[in-house]
């Protein structure tokens, strides 16, 4: 090997460990990203629980889905500072059981809508009081057998609060009365988890 084939290969080798050494390859670019921006977990800033079959006062500790006493409806806001930092990629609405829910083996149905106009939590009382809402919207079905949590994606709702925040107002869940006892989660007001919202970026 002459001596200007050795000089060759020596400056090939120090440019490439002095770009190695300085971060500057493909795997230290992709660890520079902060995991923390790529998802949010969210609490409610407002929540409020309505039934058809009597007025609410407050938020209870419980929140009854698929209750056979008539249809339930629960209204929540969440803050969008999220929307600052990324493009969503999912996005999920996770509800916990209560502590002792009593399980059955009729499933219960929910759906989840965009709320058109502003709401505060001490307006909604009566079935009477519920604002109007409109679409995109969700549908799951979930067994209630045995009782688990409710996570029901949300990312076209999500995308819609994202893109027009003025319109954005939260969400609400439905469920109609079923045959069996529904299913309980936790508000969060008497301990237990509040509703979260799960949002993933790229």
């Amino acid at each position: 090997m002459s001596q200007n084939t050795r000089a060759w290969w020596a400056t090939r080798l120090f440019v490439f460990f002095a770009v190695v050494s300085s971060g500057c390859g493909p795997r230290r670019i992709t660890a520079a990203l902060p995991p923390s921006r790529l998802r949010w977990v969210l609490s409610p800033s407002a929540i409020a629980s309505l039934s058809s079959d009597h007025d609410t006062l407050g938020v209870p500790a419980e929140i009854r889905l698929g209750d056979p006493l008539g249809r339930s409806a629960l209204y929540l806001k969440f803050p969008n500072d999220w929307s600052q930092h990324g493009l969503i990629r999912q996005a999920f609405l996770t509800l916990t059981p209560s502590d002792g829910a009593v399980s059955d083996d009729s499933p219960i149905s929910v759906e989840a809508w965009r709320v058109k106009s502003d709401w505060q939590p001490e307006q909604l009382h009566a079935w009477s009081d519920k604002p109007e809402l409109g679409p995109p919207y969700a549908r799951c079905d979930i067994p209630s057998t045995p009782p688990r949590a409710l996570r029901i994606d949300v990312s076209e709702l999500v995308r819609f609060a994202a893109s027009d925040p003025q319109r954005d107002f939260g969400l609400a869940l439905l469920s109609r009365g079923g045959e069996g006892r529904g299913l309980a989660f936790t508000s969060g007001m008497s301990g237990g988890n509040a509703p979260e919202l799960d949002v993933y970026l790229r």
